[in-house]
C-alpha cells in the first residue's frame, strides 16, 4: 500500500478518522527482521515506520508485563529503536552466554553467576538417556534434540535450547521440525494443505491412531490466555501443513519460524478489533479457520472485500439516513427472539454501524409491561473500549442532536474511567427522547418512548 498498491484502501484509511487503526509490536518485529546497519536499509525502514505512523496515528497494541493487551500511543520509531537496542540482550541464552550477561554487573556477578555454575552439572531426567538409547526412539530423539545426547545436563539443555531458537528464528530448522511432526503423526501434508475444514481433518486423522489433536504450548506470562490460545492454534495449523509457510533464508526476503509466530500474534492482536485486513493468502486462510474454530467475532477481510463492504455499509456520514435506517429496521420482522424470565428480547445485527458505532439493535418487552429499545455493540471477542472512540461518539451525537438537556457536553477522561458515565438525554419531541449512557464501559443509546425514560436494564 505504501508503494502505490491498494490506492482506494489507502484513501479510506487516511481520510476516514472514524476508524481507530492499530499497529502492534508484531509489525515492529516484522520490520526488524530485515534490519541491517546500512544507510540504504535504514531509509527503507524509516519509510515503513513513517507510513505506520501516518495510517495509525501512533495507536499501538502491545502486551504489558502483567499479561494484558494494552492500546496506547506509541511512536513506531521509538518502539523500533528500543527493539534495536535490545537485540543483543538475550542473543545467547546458553549457560556461557547468560554467564557473560550476568558478569556485566556487580549484582549479576553476585547473584547470577553462582546459579549458572550450579546449573551446569545438574543431570537431566534419566528418561532422556533411555530415549536416546532405545532403538525405536533414538533416531527421532537425535532429530528432535541434536547434540543433546553428548551432554545430558542442564548445561547441555541450555546450549541445545539456545541453538534451537537461533535455528528456528534465524535459520531453516522449522522446516525440519515441521517435517518431524508430520512424519511422526503419519500426516500427509498434501491432503491437509488446501483442506476446506482442517480442524475436522486433524480430529479425524488423530482418531484413526487412538489419539487426539493437541495444541503446542507457546504460552507467555506477558500475554492473556486468549492471546496464547489464538496464536497457538494458528501455529498448530501451520505445523500440521495447512497453508504452511515457506521457510527459506538464502534468496530474497528471509522467511523463518519467526515469521509464522509473528503472523500468529497479528491474528491474536486483531481479535480485539472489528476488522482485520489481510493481503497474505496463507495468513488469511489460517486466521479465518482459527477464528471460526474459536468463534472469534472479528471480520477477516482481504482489501477488496473490505473496500466493497465499506462502500456499501460504512461510508455514509448522513446521520439522518442512519436514523431512517434504524426506524425501518425497528419496524421489520428480522429480529432474533429470546425468551427470558424477565421478558422477551428481540435482537438484530445490521451490517451498518449506526452513528458510526452501534451495530446491534435490541427491543425488550418485560413481563411487567416495560418496553425498551436501544442501540449497543456486537463487540469483537476480545474487545476493549478506548476513551477516544467514546469521546468521538459523544461528539457526533452532539453535532447531530445538539447539546444534551443537561448541557453535559463532551466526555472527559475522568468521566470515562469511572464505572458509570453521566447520562446524556436529548428530547426529540413530546413522546421521544434519546438517552446515552454506559455501565462497565458498555455504551448504549436508548430510544425512550414517553416523556420520561421507560426504564433502565442496567
Amino acid at each position: 500500500m505504501k508503494n502505490g498498491q491498494h490506492t482506494e484502501l489507502k484513501e479510506i484509511l487516511e481520510n476516514d478518522n472514524l476508524f481507530l487503526k492499530f499497529y502492534s509490536t508484531s509489525h515492529i518485529t516484522d520490520i526488524y527482521s530485515s534490519f541491517k546497519e546500512t544507510d540504504e536499509q535504514r531509509k527503507l525502514i524509516d519509510s515503513d515506520l513513517d507510513f505506520i505512523s501516518q495510517i495509525t496515528k501512533n495507536k499501538c497494541l502491545y502486551n504489558s508485563t502483567d499479561g494484558k493487551v494494552i492500546a496506547g500511543d506509541y511512536d513506531p520509531k521509538e518502539l523500533f529503536q528500543e527493539r534495536v537496542e535490545q537485540k543483543d540482550l538475550f542473543n545467547d541464552i546458553s549457560i556461557d552466554g547468560l554467564s557473560e550477561l550476568f558478569n556485566s554487573s556487580e549484582v549479576g556477578k553476585e547473584l547470577g553467576i553462582p546459579i549458572m555454575e550450579s546449573l551446569k552439572n545438574i543431570p537431566l531426567d534419566p528418561s532422556f538417556k533411555e530415549a536416546f538409547e532405545k532403538p525405536e526412539s533414538k533416531e527421532m530423539m537425535n532429530r528432535l534434540f541434536p547434540g543433546l545426547k553428548d551432554n545430558l545436563t542442564m548445561e547441555g539443555w541450555f546450549n541445545y535450547f539456545n541453538k534451537m531458537l537461533k535455528g528456528l528464528n534465524d535459520g531453516e530448522d522449522y522446516k525440519e521440525l515441521r517435517n518431524i511432526i508430520q512424519e511422526s503423526t503419519n500426516l500427509n501434508r498434501d491432503k491437509i494443505f488446501n483442506s476446506s475444514d482442517p480442524y475436522s481433518f486433524l480430529d479425524n486423522h488423530y482418531k484413526k491412531f487412538g489419539g487426539e489433536r493437541k495444541t503446542p504450548s507457546l504460552e507467555s506470562k506477558h500475554s492473556p490466555e486468549w492471546f496464547n490460545e489464538i496464536s497457538n492454534e494458528y501455529v498448530q495449523l501451520d505445523m500440521h501443513g495447512y497453508q504452511e509457510d515457506r521457510v527459506k533464508i538464502n534468496k530474497g526476503r528471509k522467511e523463518t519460524f519467526q515469521n509464522t509466530t509473528e503472523d500468529s500474534f497479528h491474528a491474536a492482536f486483531a481479535s480485539t478489533c472489528d476488522f482485520y485486513l489481510l493481503n497474505d493468502k496463507k495468513a488469511f486462510n489460517k486466521t479465518s479457520k482459527v477464528y471460526d474454530e474459536l468463534k472469534i467475532n472479528t471480520w477477516v477481510q482481504k482489501p477488496k472485500e473490505f473496500i466493497d463492504h465499506y462502500n456499501k455499509f460504512l461510508s455514509s456520514r448522513d446521520y439522518k439516513l442512519h436514523l431512517q435506517i434504524f426506524m425501518d429496521l425497528i419496524s421489520s420482522n428480522n429480529f432474533i427472539e429470546q425468551k427470558t424470565d424477565s421478558g422477551l428480547f428481540y435482537t438484530m445485527y445490521p451490517p451498518i454501524y449506526l452513528f458510526d458505532f452501534f451495530n446491534k439493535i435490541t427491543r425488550f418487552e418485560g413481563v411487567d409491561g416495560a418496553k425498551l429499545t436501544y442501540l449497543s455493540q456486537n463487540k469483537p471477542t476480545n474487545y476493549f473500549v478506548t476513551f477516544l472512540e467514546i469521546k468521538n461518539l459523544v461528539q457526533r451525537l452532539e453535532e447531530f442532536f445538539g447539546l444534551d438537556n443537561d448541557g453535559s457536553g463532551e466526555l472527559t477522561k475522568d468521566e470515562f474511567y469511572k464505572e458509570e458515565w453521566k447520562k446524556r438525554v436529548w428530547s426529540i419531541n413530546e413522546s421521544l427522547s434519546l438517552r446515552f449512557q454506559a455501565n462497565n464501559y458498555h455504551a448504549q443509546l436508548y430510544f425512550d418512548i414517553e416523556k420520561e425514560p421507560a426504564g433502565n436494564n442496567g
